[in-house]
């Protein structure tokens, strides 16, 4: 049972017919920081302790006009939560909602959906490894889907906002 995994054995376990662009992000606290592609989707494999786990971390922006309106709608957000509840259920690990800080905080003011799934030594492997990065990534391409093919009505009040704004520049 292995007790320390290395950022070499990390290295040699990335499916390269899967997983491009490997870099290494240097940070003081951290023993390593892998910074992998997979289909066009960053995804951050990090390792803080000589004998912790290696962290399998994505995240997917809800930064975007479109996705705002999503979030912050009482009613919008109960039917995105809806339809993103069964893949977070089933994605290994858990999910933060992020405020534009970094700092943990509800879905109304998430600016970023944060997946991790953890791999502790004694279970790591390449098939471990592996399919945590796929699972985080299938995860993060749903919900940049789902928000892709969202379109929200706006409110009739944001309609008439938005029209009286256009009108009195028109009059400028």
């Amino acid at each position: 049972m292995p007790t320390h995994v290395s950022e070499r054995q990390v290295r040699w376990w990335l499916d390269r017919n899967a997983i491009h662009d490997v870099t290494a992000h240097t940070q003081e606290e951290t023993e390593f920081n892998l910074q992998v592609t997979l289909s066009s989707l960053p995804i951050h494999l990090i390792k803080e302790e000589p004998k912790g786990p290696i962290r399998v971390v994505g995240r997917s922006g809800l930064d975007s006009e479109r996705a705002r309106r999503l979030v912050r709608d009482d009613e919008q957000r109960a039917e995105l939560l809806s339809q993103i509840g069964p893949v977070l259920a089933t994605t290994p690990g858990f999910y933060t909602f992020l405020d534009e800080e970094s700092r943990g905080c509800e879905l109304r003011e998430a600016e970023t959906l944060q997946m991790e799934h953890r791999i502790y030594p004694d279970g790591a492997s390449q098939q471990a490894l592996m399919d945590s990065v796929m699972a985080i990534a299938t995860g993060m391409r749903y919900l940049q889907n789902l928000l892709a093919a969202s379109s929200p009505e706006e409110s009739p009040e944001l309609n008439r906002l938005e029209s009286k704004s256009n009108h009195e520049s028109e009059e400028d």
